[in-house]
């Protein structure tokens, strides 16, 4: 079984008893239970499926799937909202495909799925100021969603076989392992 995990560390955490908050609740984790979510914090960890596995799925700290394959990893992130964060010190610049990325994230004016970042990504669509920003969010959606894809679900049903599914999931992780992302 591989995981990631979802929700941000707070203050005053430890590895013994961590400190996590994730959409409005904080939750305290000690023992297996802290030591797993901490494993998937920058990316996939993999794990037999236990009691604590089955506990943080329920609390939806964590992201599951029974086999470690690119299309589970996708799965995975499709399941999770990828929430951009303000550096605290000066970073690095990106290379090209990660800076995109980043500013489809920071500026789409709504939170992208991964199905809808592979979209973007599959067909050469990049961030311009005709697409970004909270004014132009329907022209974005409108440029995605088409009659074939507007159905629940159809979306990441198609970027599944996606030809850059791989690349954006191994973007996405970077920009997670840099702490640049955090999931939810």
């Amino acid at each position: 079984m591989i995981y990631i995990s979802k929700g941000i560390v707070r203050e005053h955490s430890t590895e013994s008893l961590v400190r996590v908050h994730h959409c409005g609740q904080d939750y305290q984790l000690k023992g297996l239970e802290a030591s797993l979510w901490l494993n998937g914090q920058f990316g996939f960890s993999s794990a037999q499926s236990s009691w604590a596995t089955e506990h943080l799925q329920r609390m939806g700290l964590i992201e599951k799937e029974s086999e470690d394959s690119p299309v589970a990893r996708y799965r995975i992130l499709s399941r999770c909202i990828c929430c951009p964060v303000i550096p605290q010190k000066p970073t690095l610049p990106l290379r090209s495909a990660n800076a995109d990325l980043m500013r489809w994230l920071e500026k789409a004016g709504l939170r992208l799925s991964t199905a809808e970042i592979v979209y973007l990504t599959e067909h050469g669509i990049a961030p311009s100021e005709n697409l970004l920003y909270e004014e132009n969010r329907h022209a974005l959606v409108s440029l995605i969603y088409t009659t074939s894809s507007i159905r629940e679900n159809t979306l990441e049903l198609q970027m599944e076989y996606a030809k850059c599914r791989d690349t954006v999931v191994k973007n996405l992780l970077y920009l997670l392992h840099r702490k640049r992302l955090v999931l939810v």
